[in-house]
């Protein structure tokens, strides 16, 4: 029997090599930290890509505004840290449920819709809370940003601290950590009856309706889950870069890139989008930049028609199997 290769992998074995690759990644790096803040902001895209593929690639609910979710948990958790003096962790849980109130906002009415009404009403959502914040100067100084937002307080394990503030090792794992219990939730979600009503709904909305399928609360339960997944990455975001700013928080590549990577991974696998998410954000830094300092995510958008004409699935999607 002949081996098989990384890209005949069931899916499970993917996604077991993938995270090994990950948790070993630091070691093969000599956990040097400019390598080790890049792969850090891959693990956040990473799971940002999982939460948006919950959304879109299984329930089949396009979002063009998933920053809008990440800039809330960000300013969340930091304003409740900077301003209120809350304990980080407590913080990052908070500003998660605040990212679900978000996705209830919008999701209520926007859902009541057809068409690509929510694609869009989730846009212009994004759009008003970077409005609001950069208005709301008292509160969250606009422009001019928040400083000095603290890191995560140390934790002990025996005779062992795991400082955030001093060591990227430390943030790395826990990147690392938080991107594998996103995918193993949303793993368990697929394997669910709500998985299946979820799938059902992507498949065809009247369909699963007459056989009983809630539509409505299918989808909202799919974007709360995928905002709370999302807002909870853009706190650990806040604590691990110590400064936010409305363009920042809500950067559209934040809306973007967790496209780009679901589709260069491919979105009708879970692994795929962590695939993707560490591959464009290797190329960018590594390869891409080299060639164009500025504007070098043009790439991206070239790279991203030959994977669409080429390999419609992904590159991953097309020979990763689901078992």
């Amino acid at each position: 029997m002949k081996p098989k290769s990384f890209l005949q992998m069931t899916e499970k074995t993917a996604a077991v090599a993938t995270f090994s690759i990950v948790f070993i990644l630091p070691v093969v790096l000599f956990f040097n930290p400019y390598y080790l803040s890049i792969f850090i902001i891959a693990l956040i895209l990473g799971s940002v890509s999982l939460a948006w593929n919950l959304l879109a690639g299984i329930c089949g609910q396009v979002s063009f505004g998933h920053a809008a979710f990440f800039g809330i948990g960000a300013y969340a958790s930091a304003l409740l840290v900077v301003k209120a003096g809350w304990n980080p962790f407590a913080a990052m849980a908070v500003a998660a449920l605040l990212g679900v109130l978000g996705a209830m906002v919008i999701g209520i009415p926007a859902f009541r819709l057809r068409g690509p009404y929510f694609a869009l009403a989730i846009l212009g959502f994004a759009e008003v809370m970077k409005l609001l914040t950069l208005n709301m100067t008292s509160l969250t100084a606009g422009s001019q940003g928040l400083f000095n937002i603290p890191s995560l307080p140390p934790i002990r394990l025996g005779g062992t601290t795991l400082d955030f503030y001093v060591s990227r090792t430390t943030n790395y794992y826990l990147a690392a950590l938080m991107m594998l219990a996103v995918y193993v939730s949303i793993y368990l979600i697929r394997r669910s009856n709500r998985g299946l009503a979820m799938s059902a709904v992507h498949g065809d909305e009247e369909a699963a309706a007459g056989i009983g399928v809630p539509v409505f609360r299918t989808k909202l339960l799919a974007l709360m889950v995928s905002a709370f997944c999302t807002a909870l990455m853009g706190a650990f975001y806040a604590h691990y870069v110590h400064f936010l700013d409305p363009d920042s928080a809500f950067d559209g590549s934040w809306s973007v890139m967790p496209i780009v990577a679901s589709l260069f991974g491919g979105m009708t696998t879970l692994v795929g989008p962590c695939i993707g998410a560490l591959l464009i954000t290797s190329l960018d830094e590594f390869i891409f930049k080299n060639f164009i300092e500025t504007g070098h995510k043009l790439f991206f958008g070239l790279l991203l028609a030959v994977v669409i004409v080429w390999a419609p699935r992904g590159l991953f999607g097309m020979s990763i199997r689901k078992k």
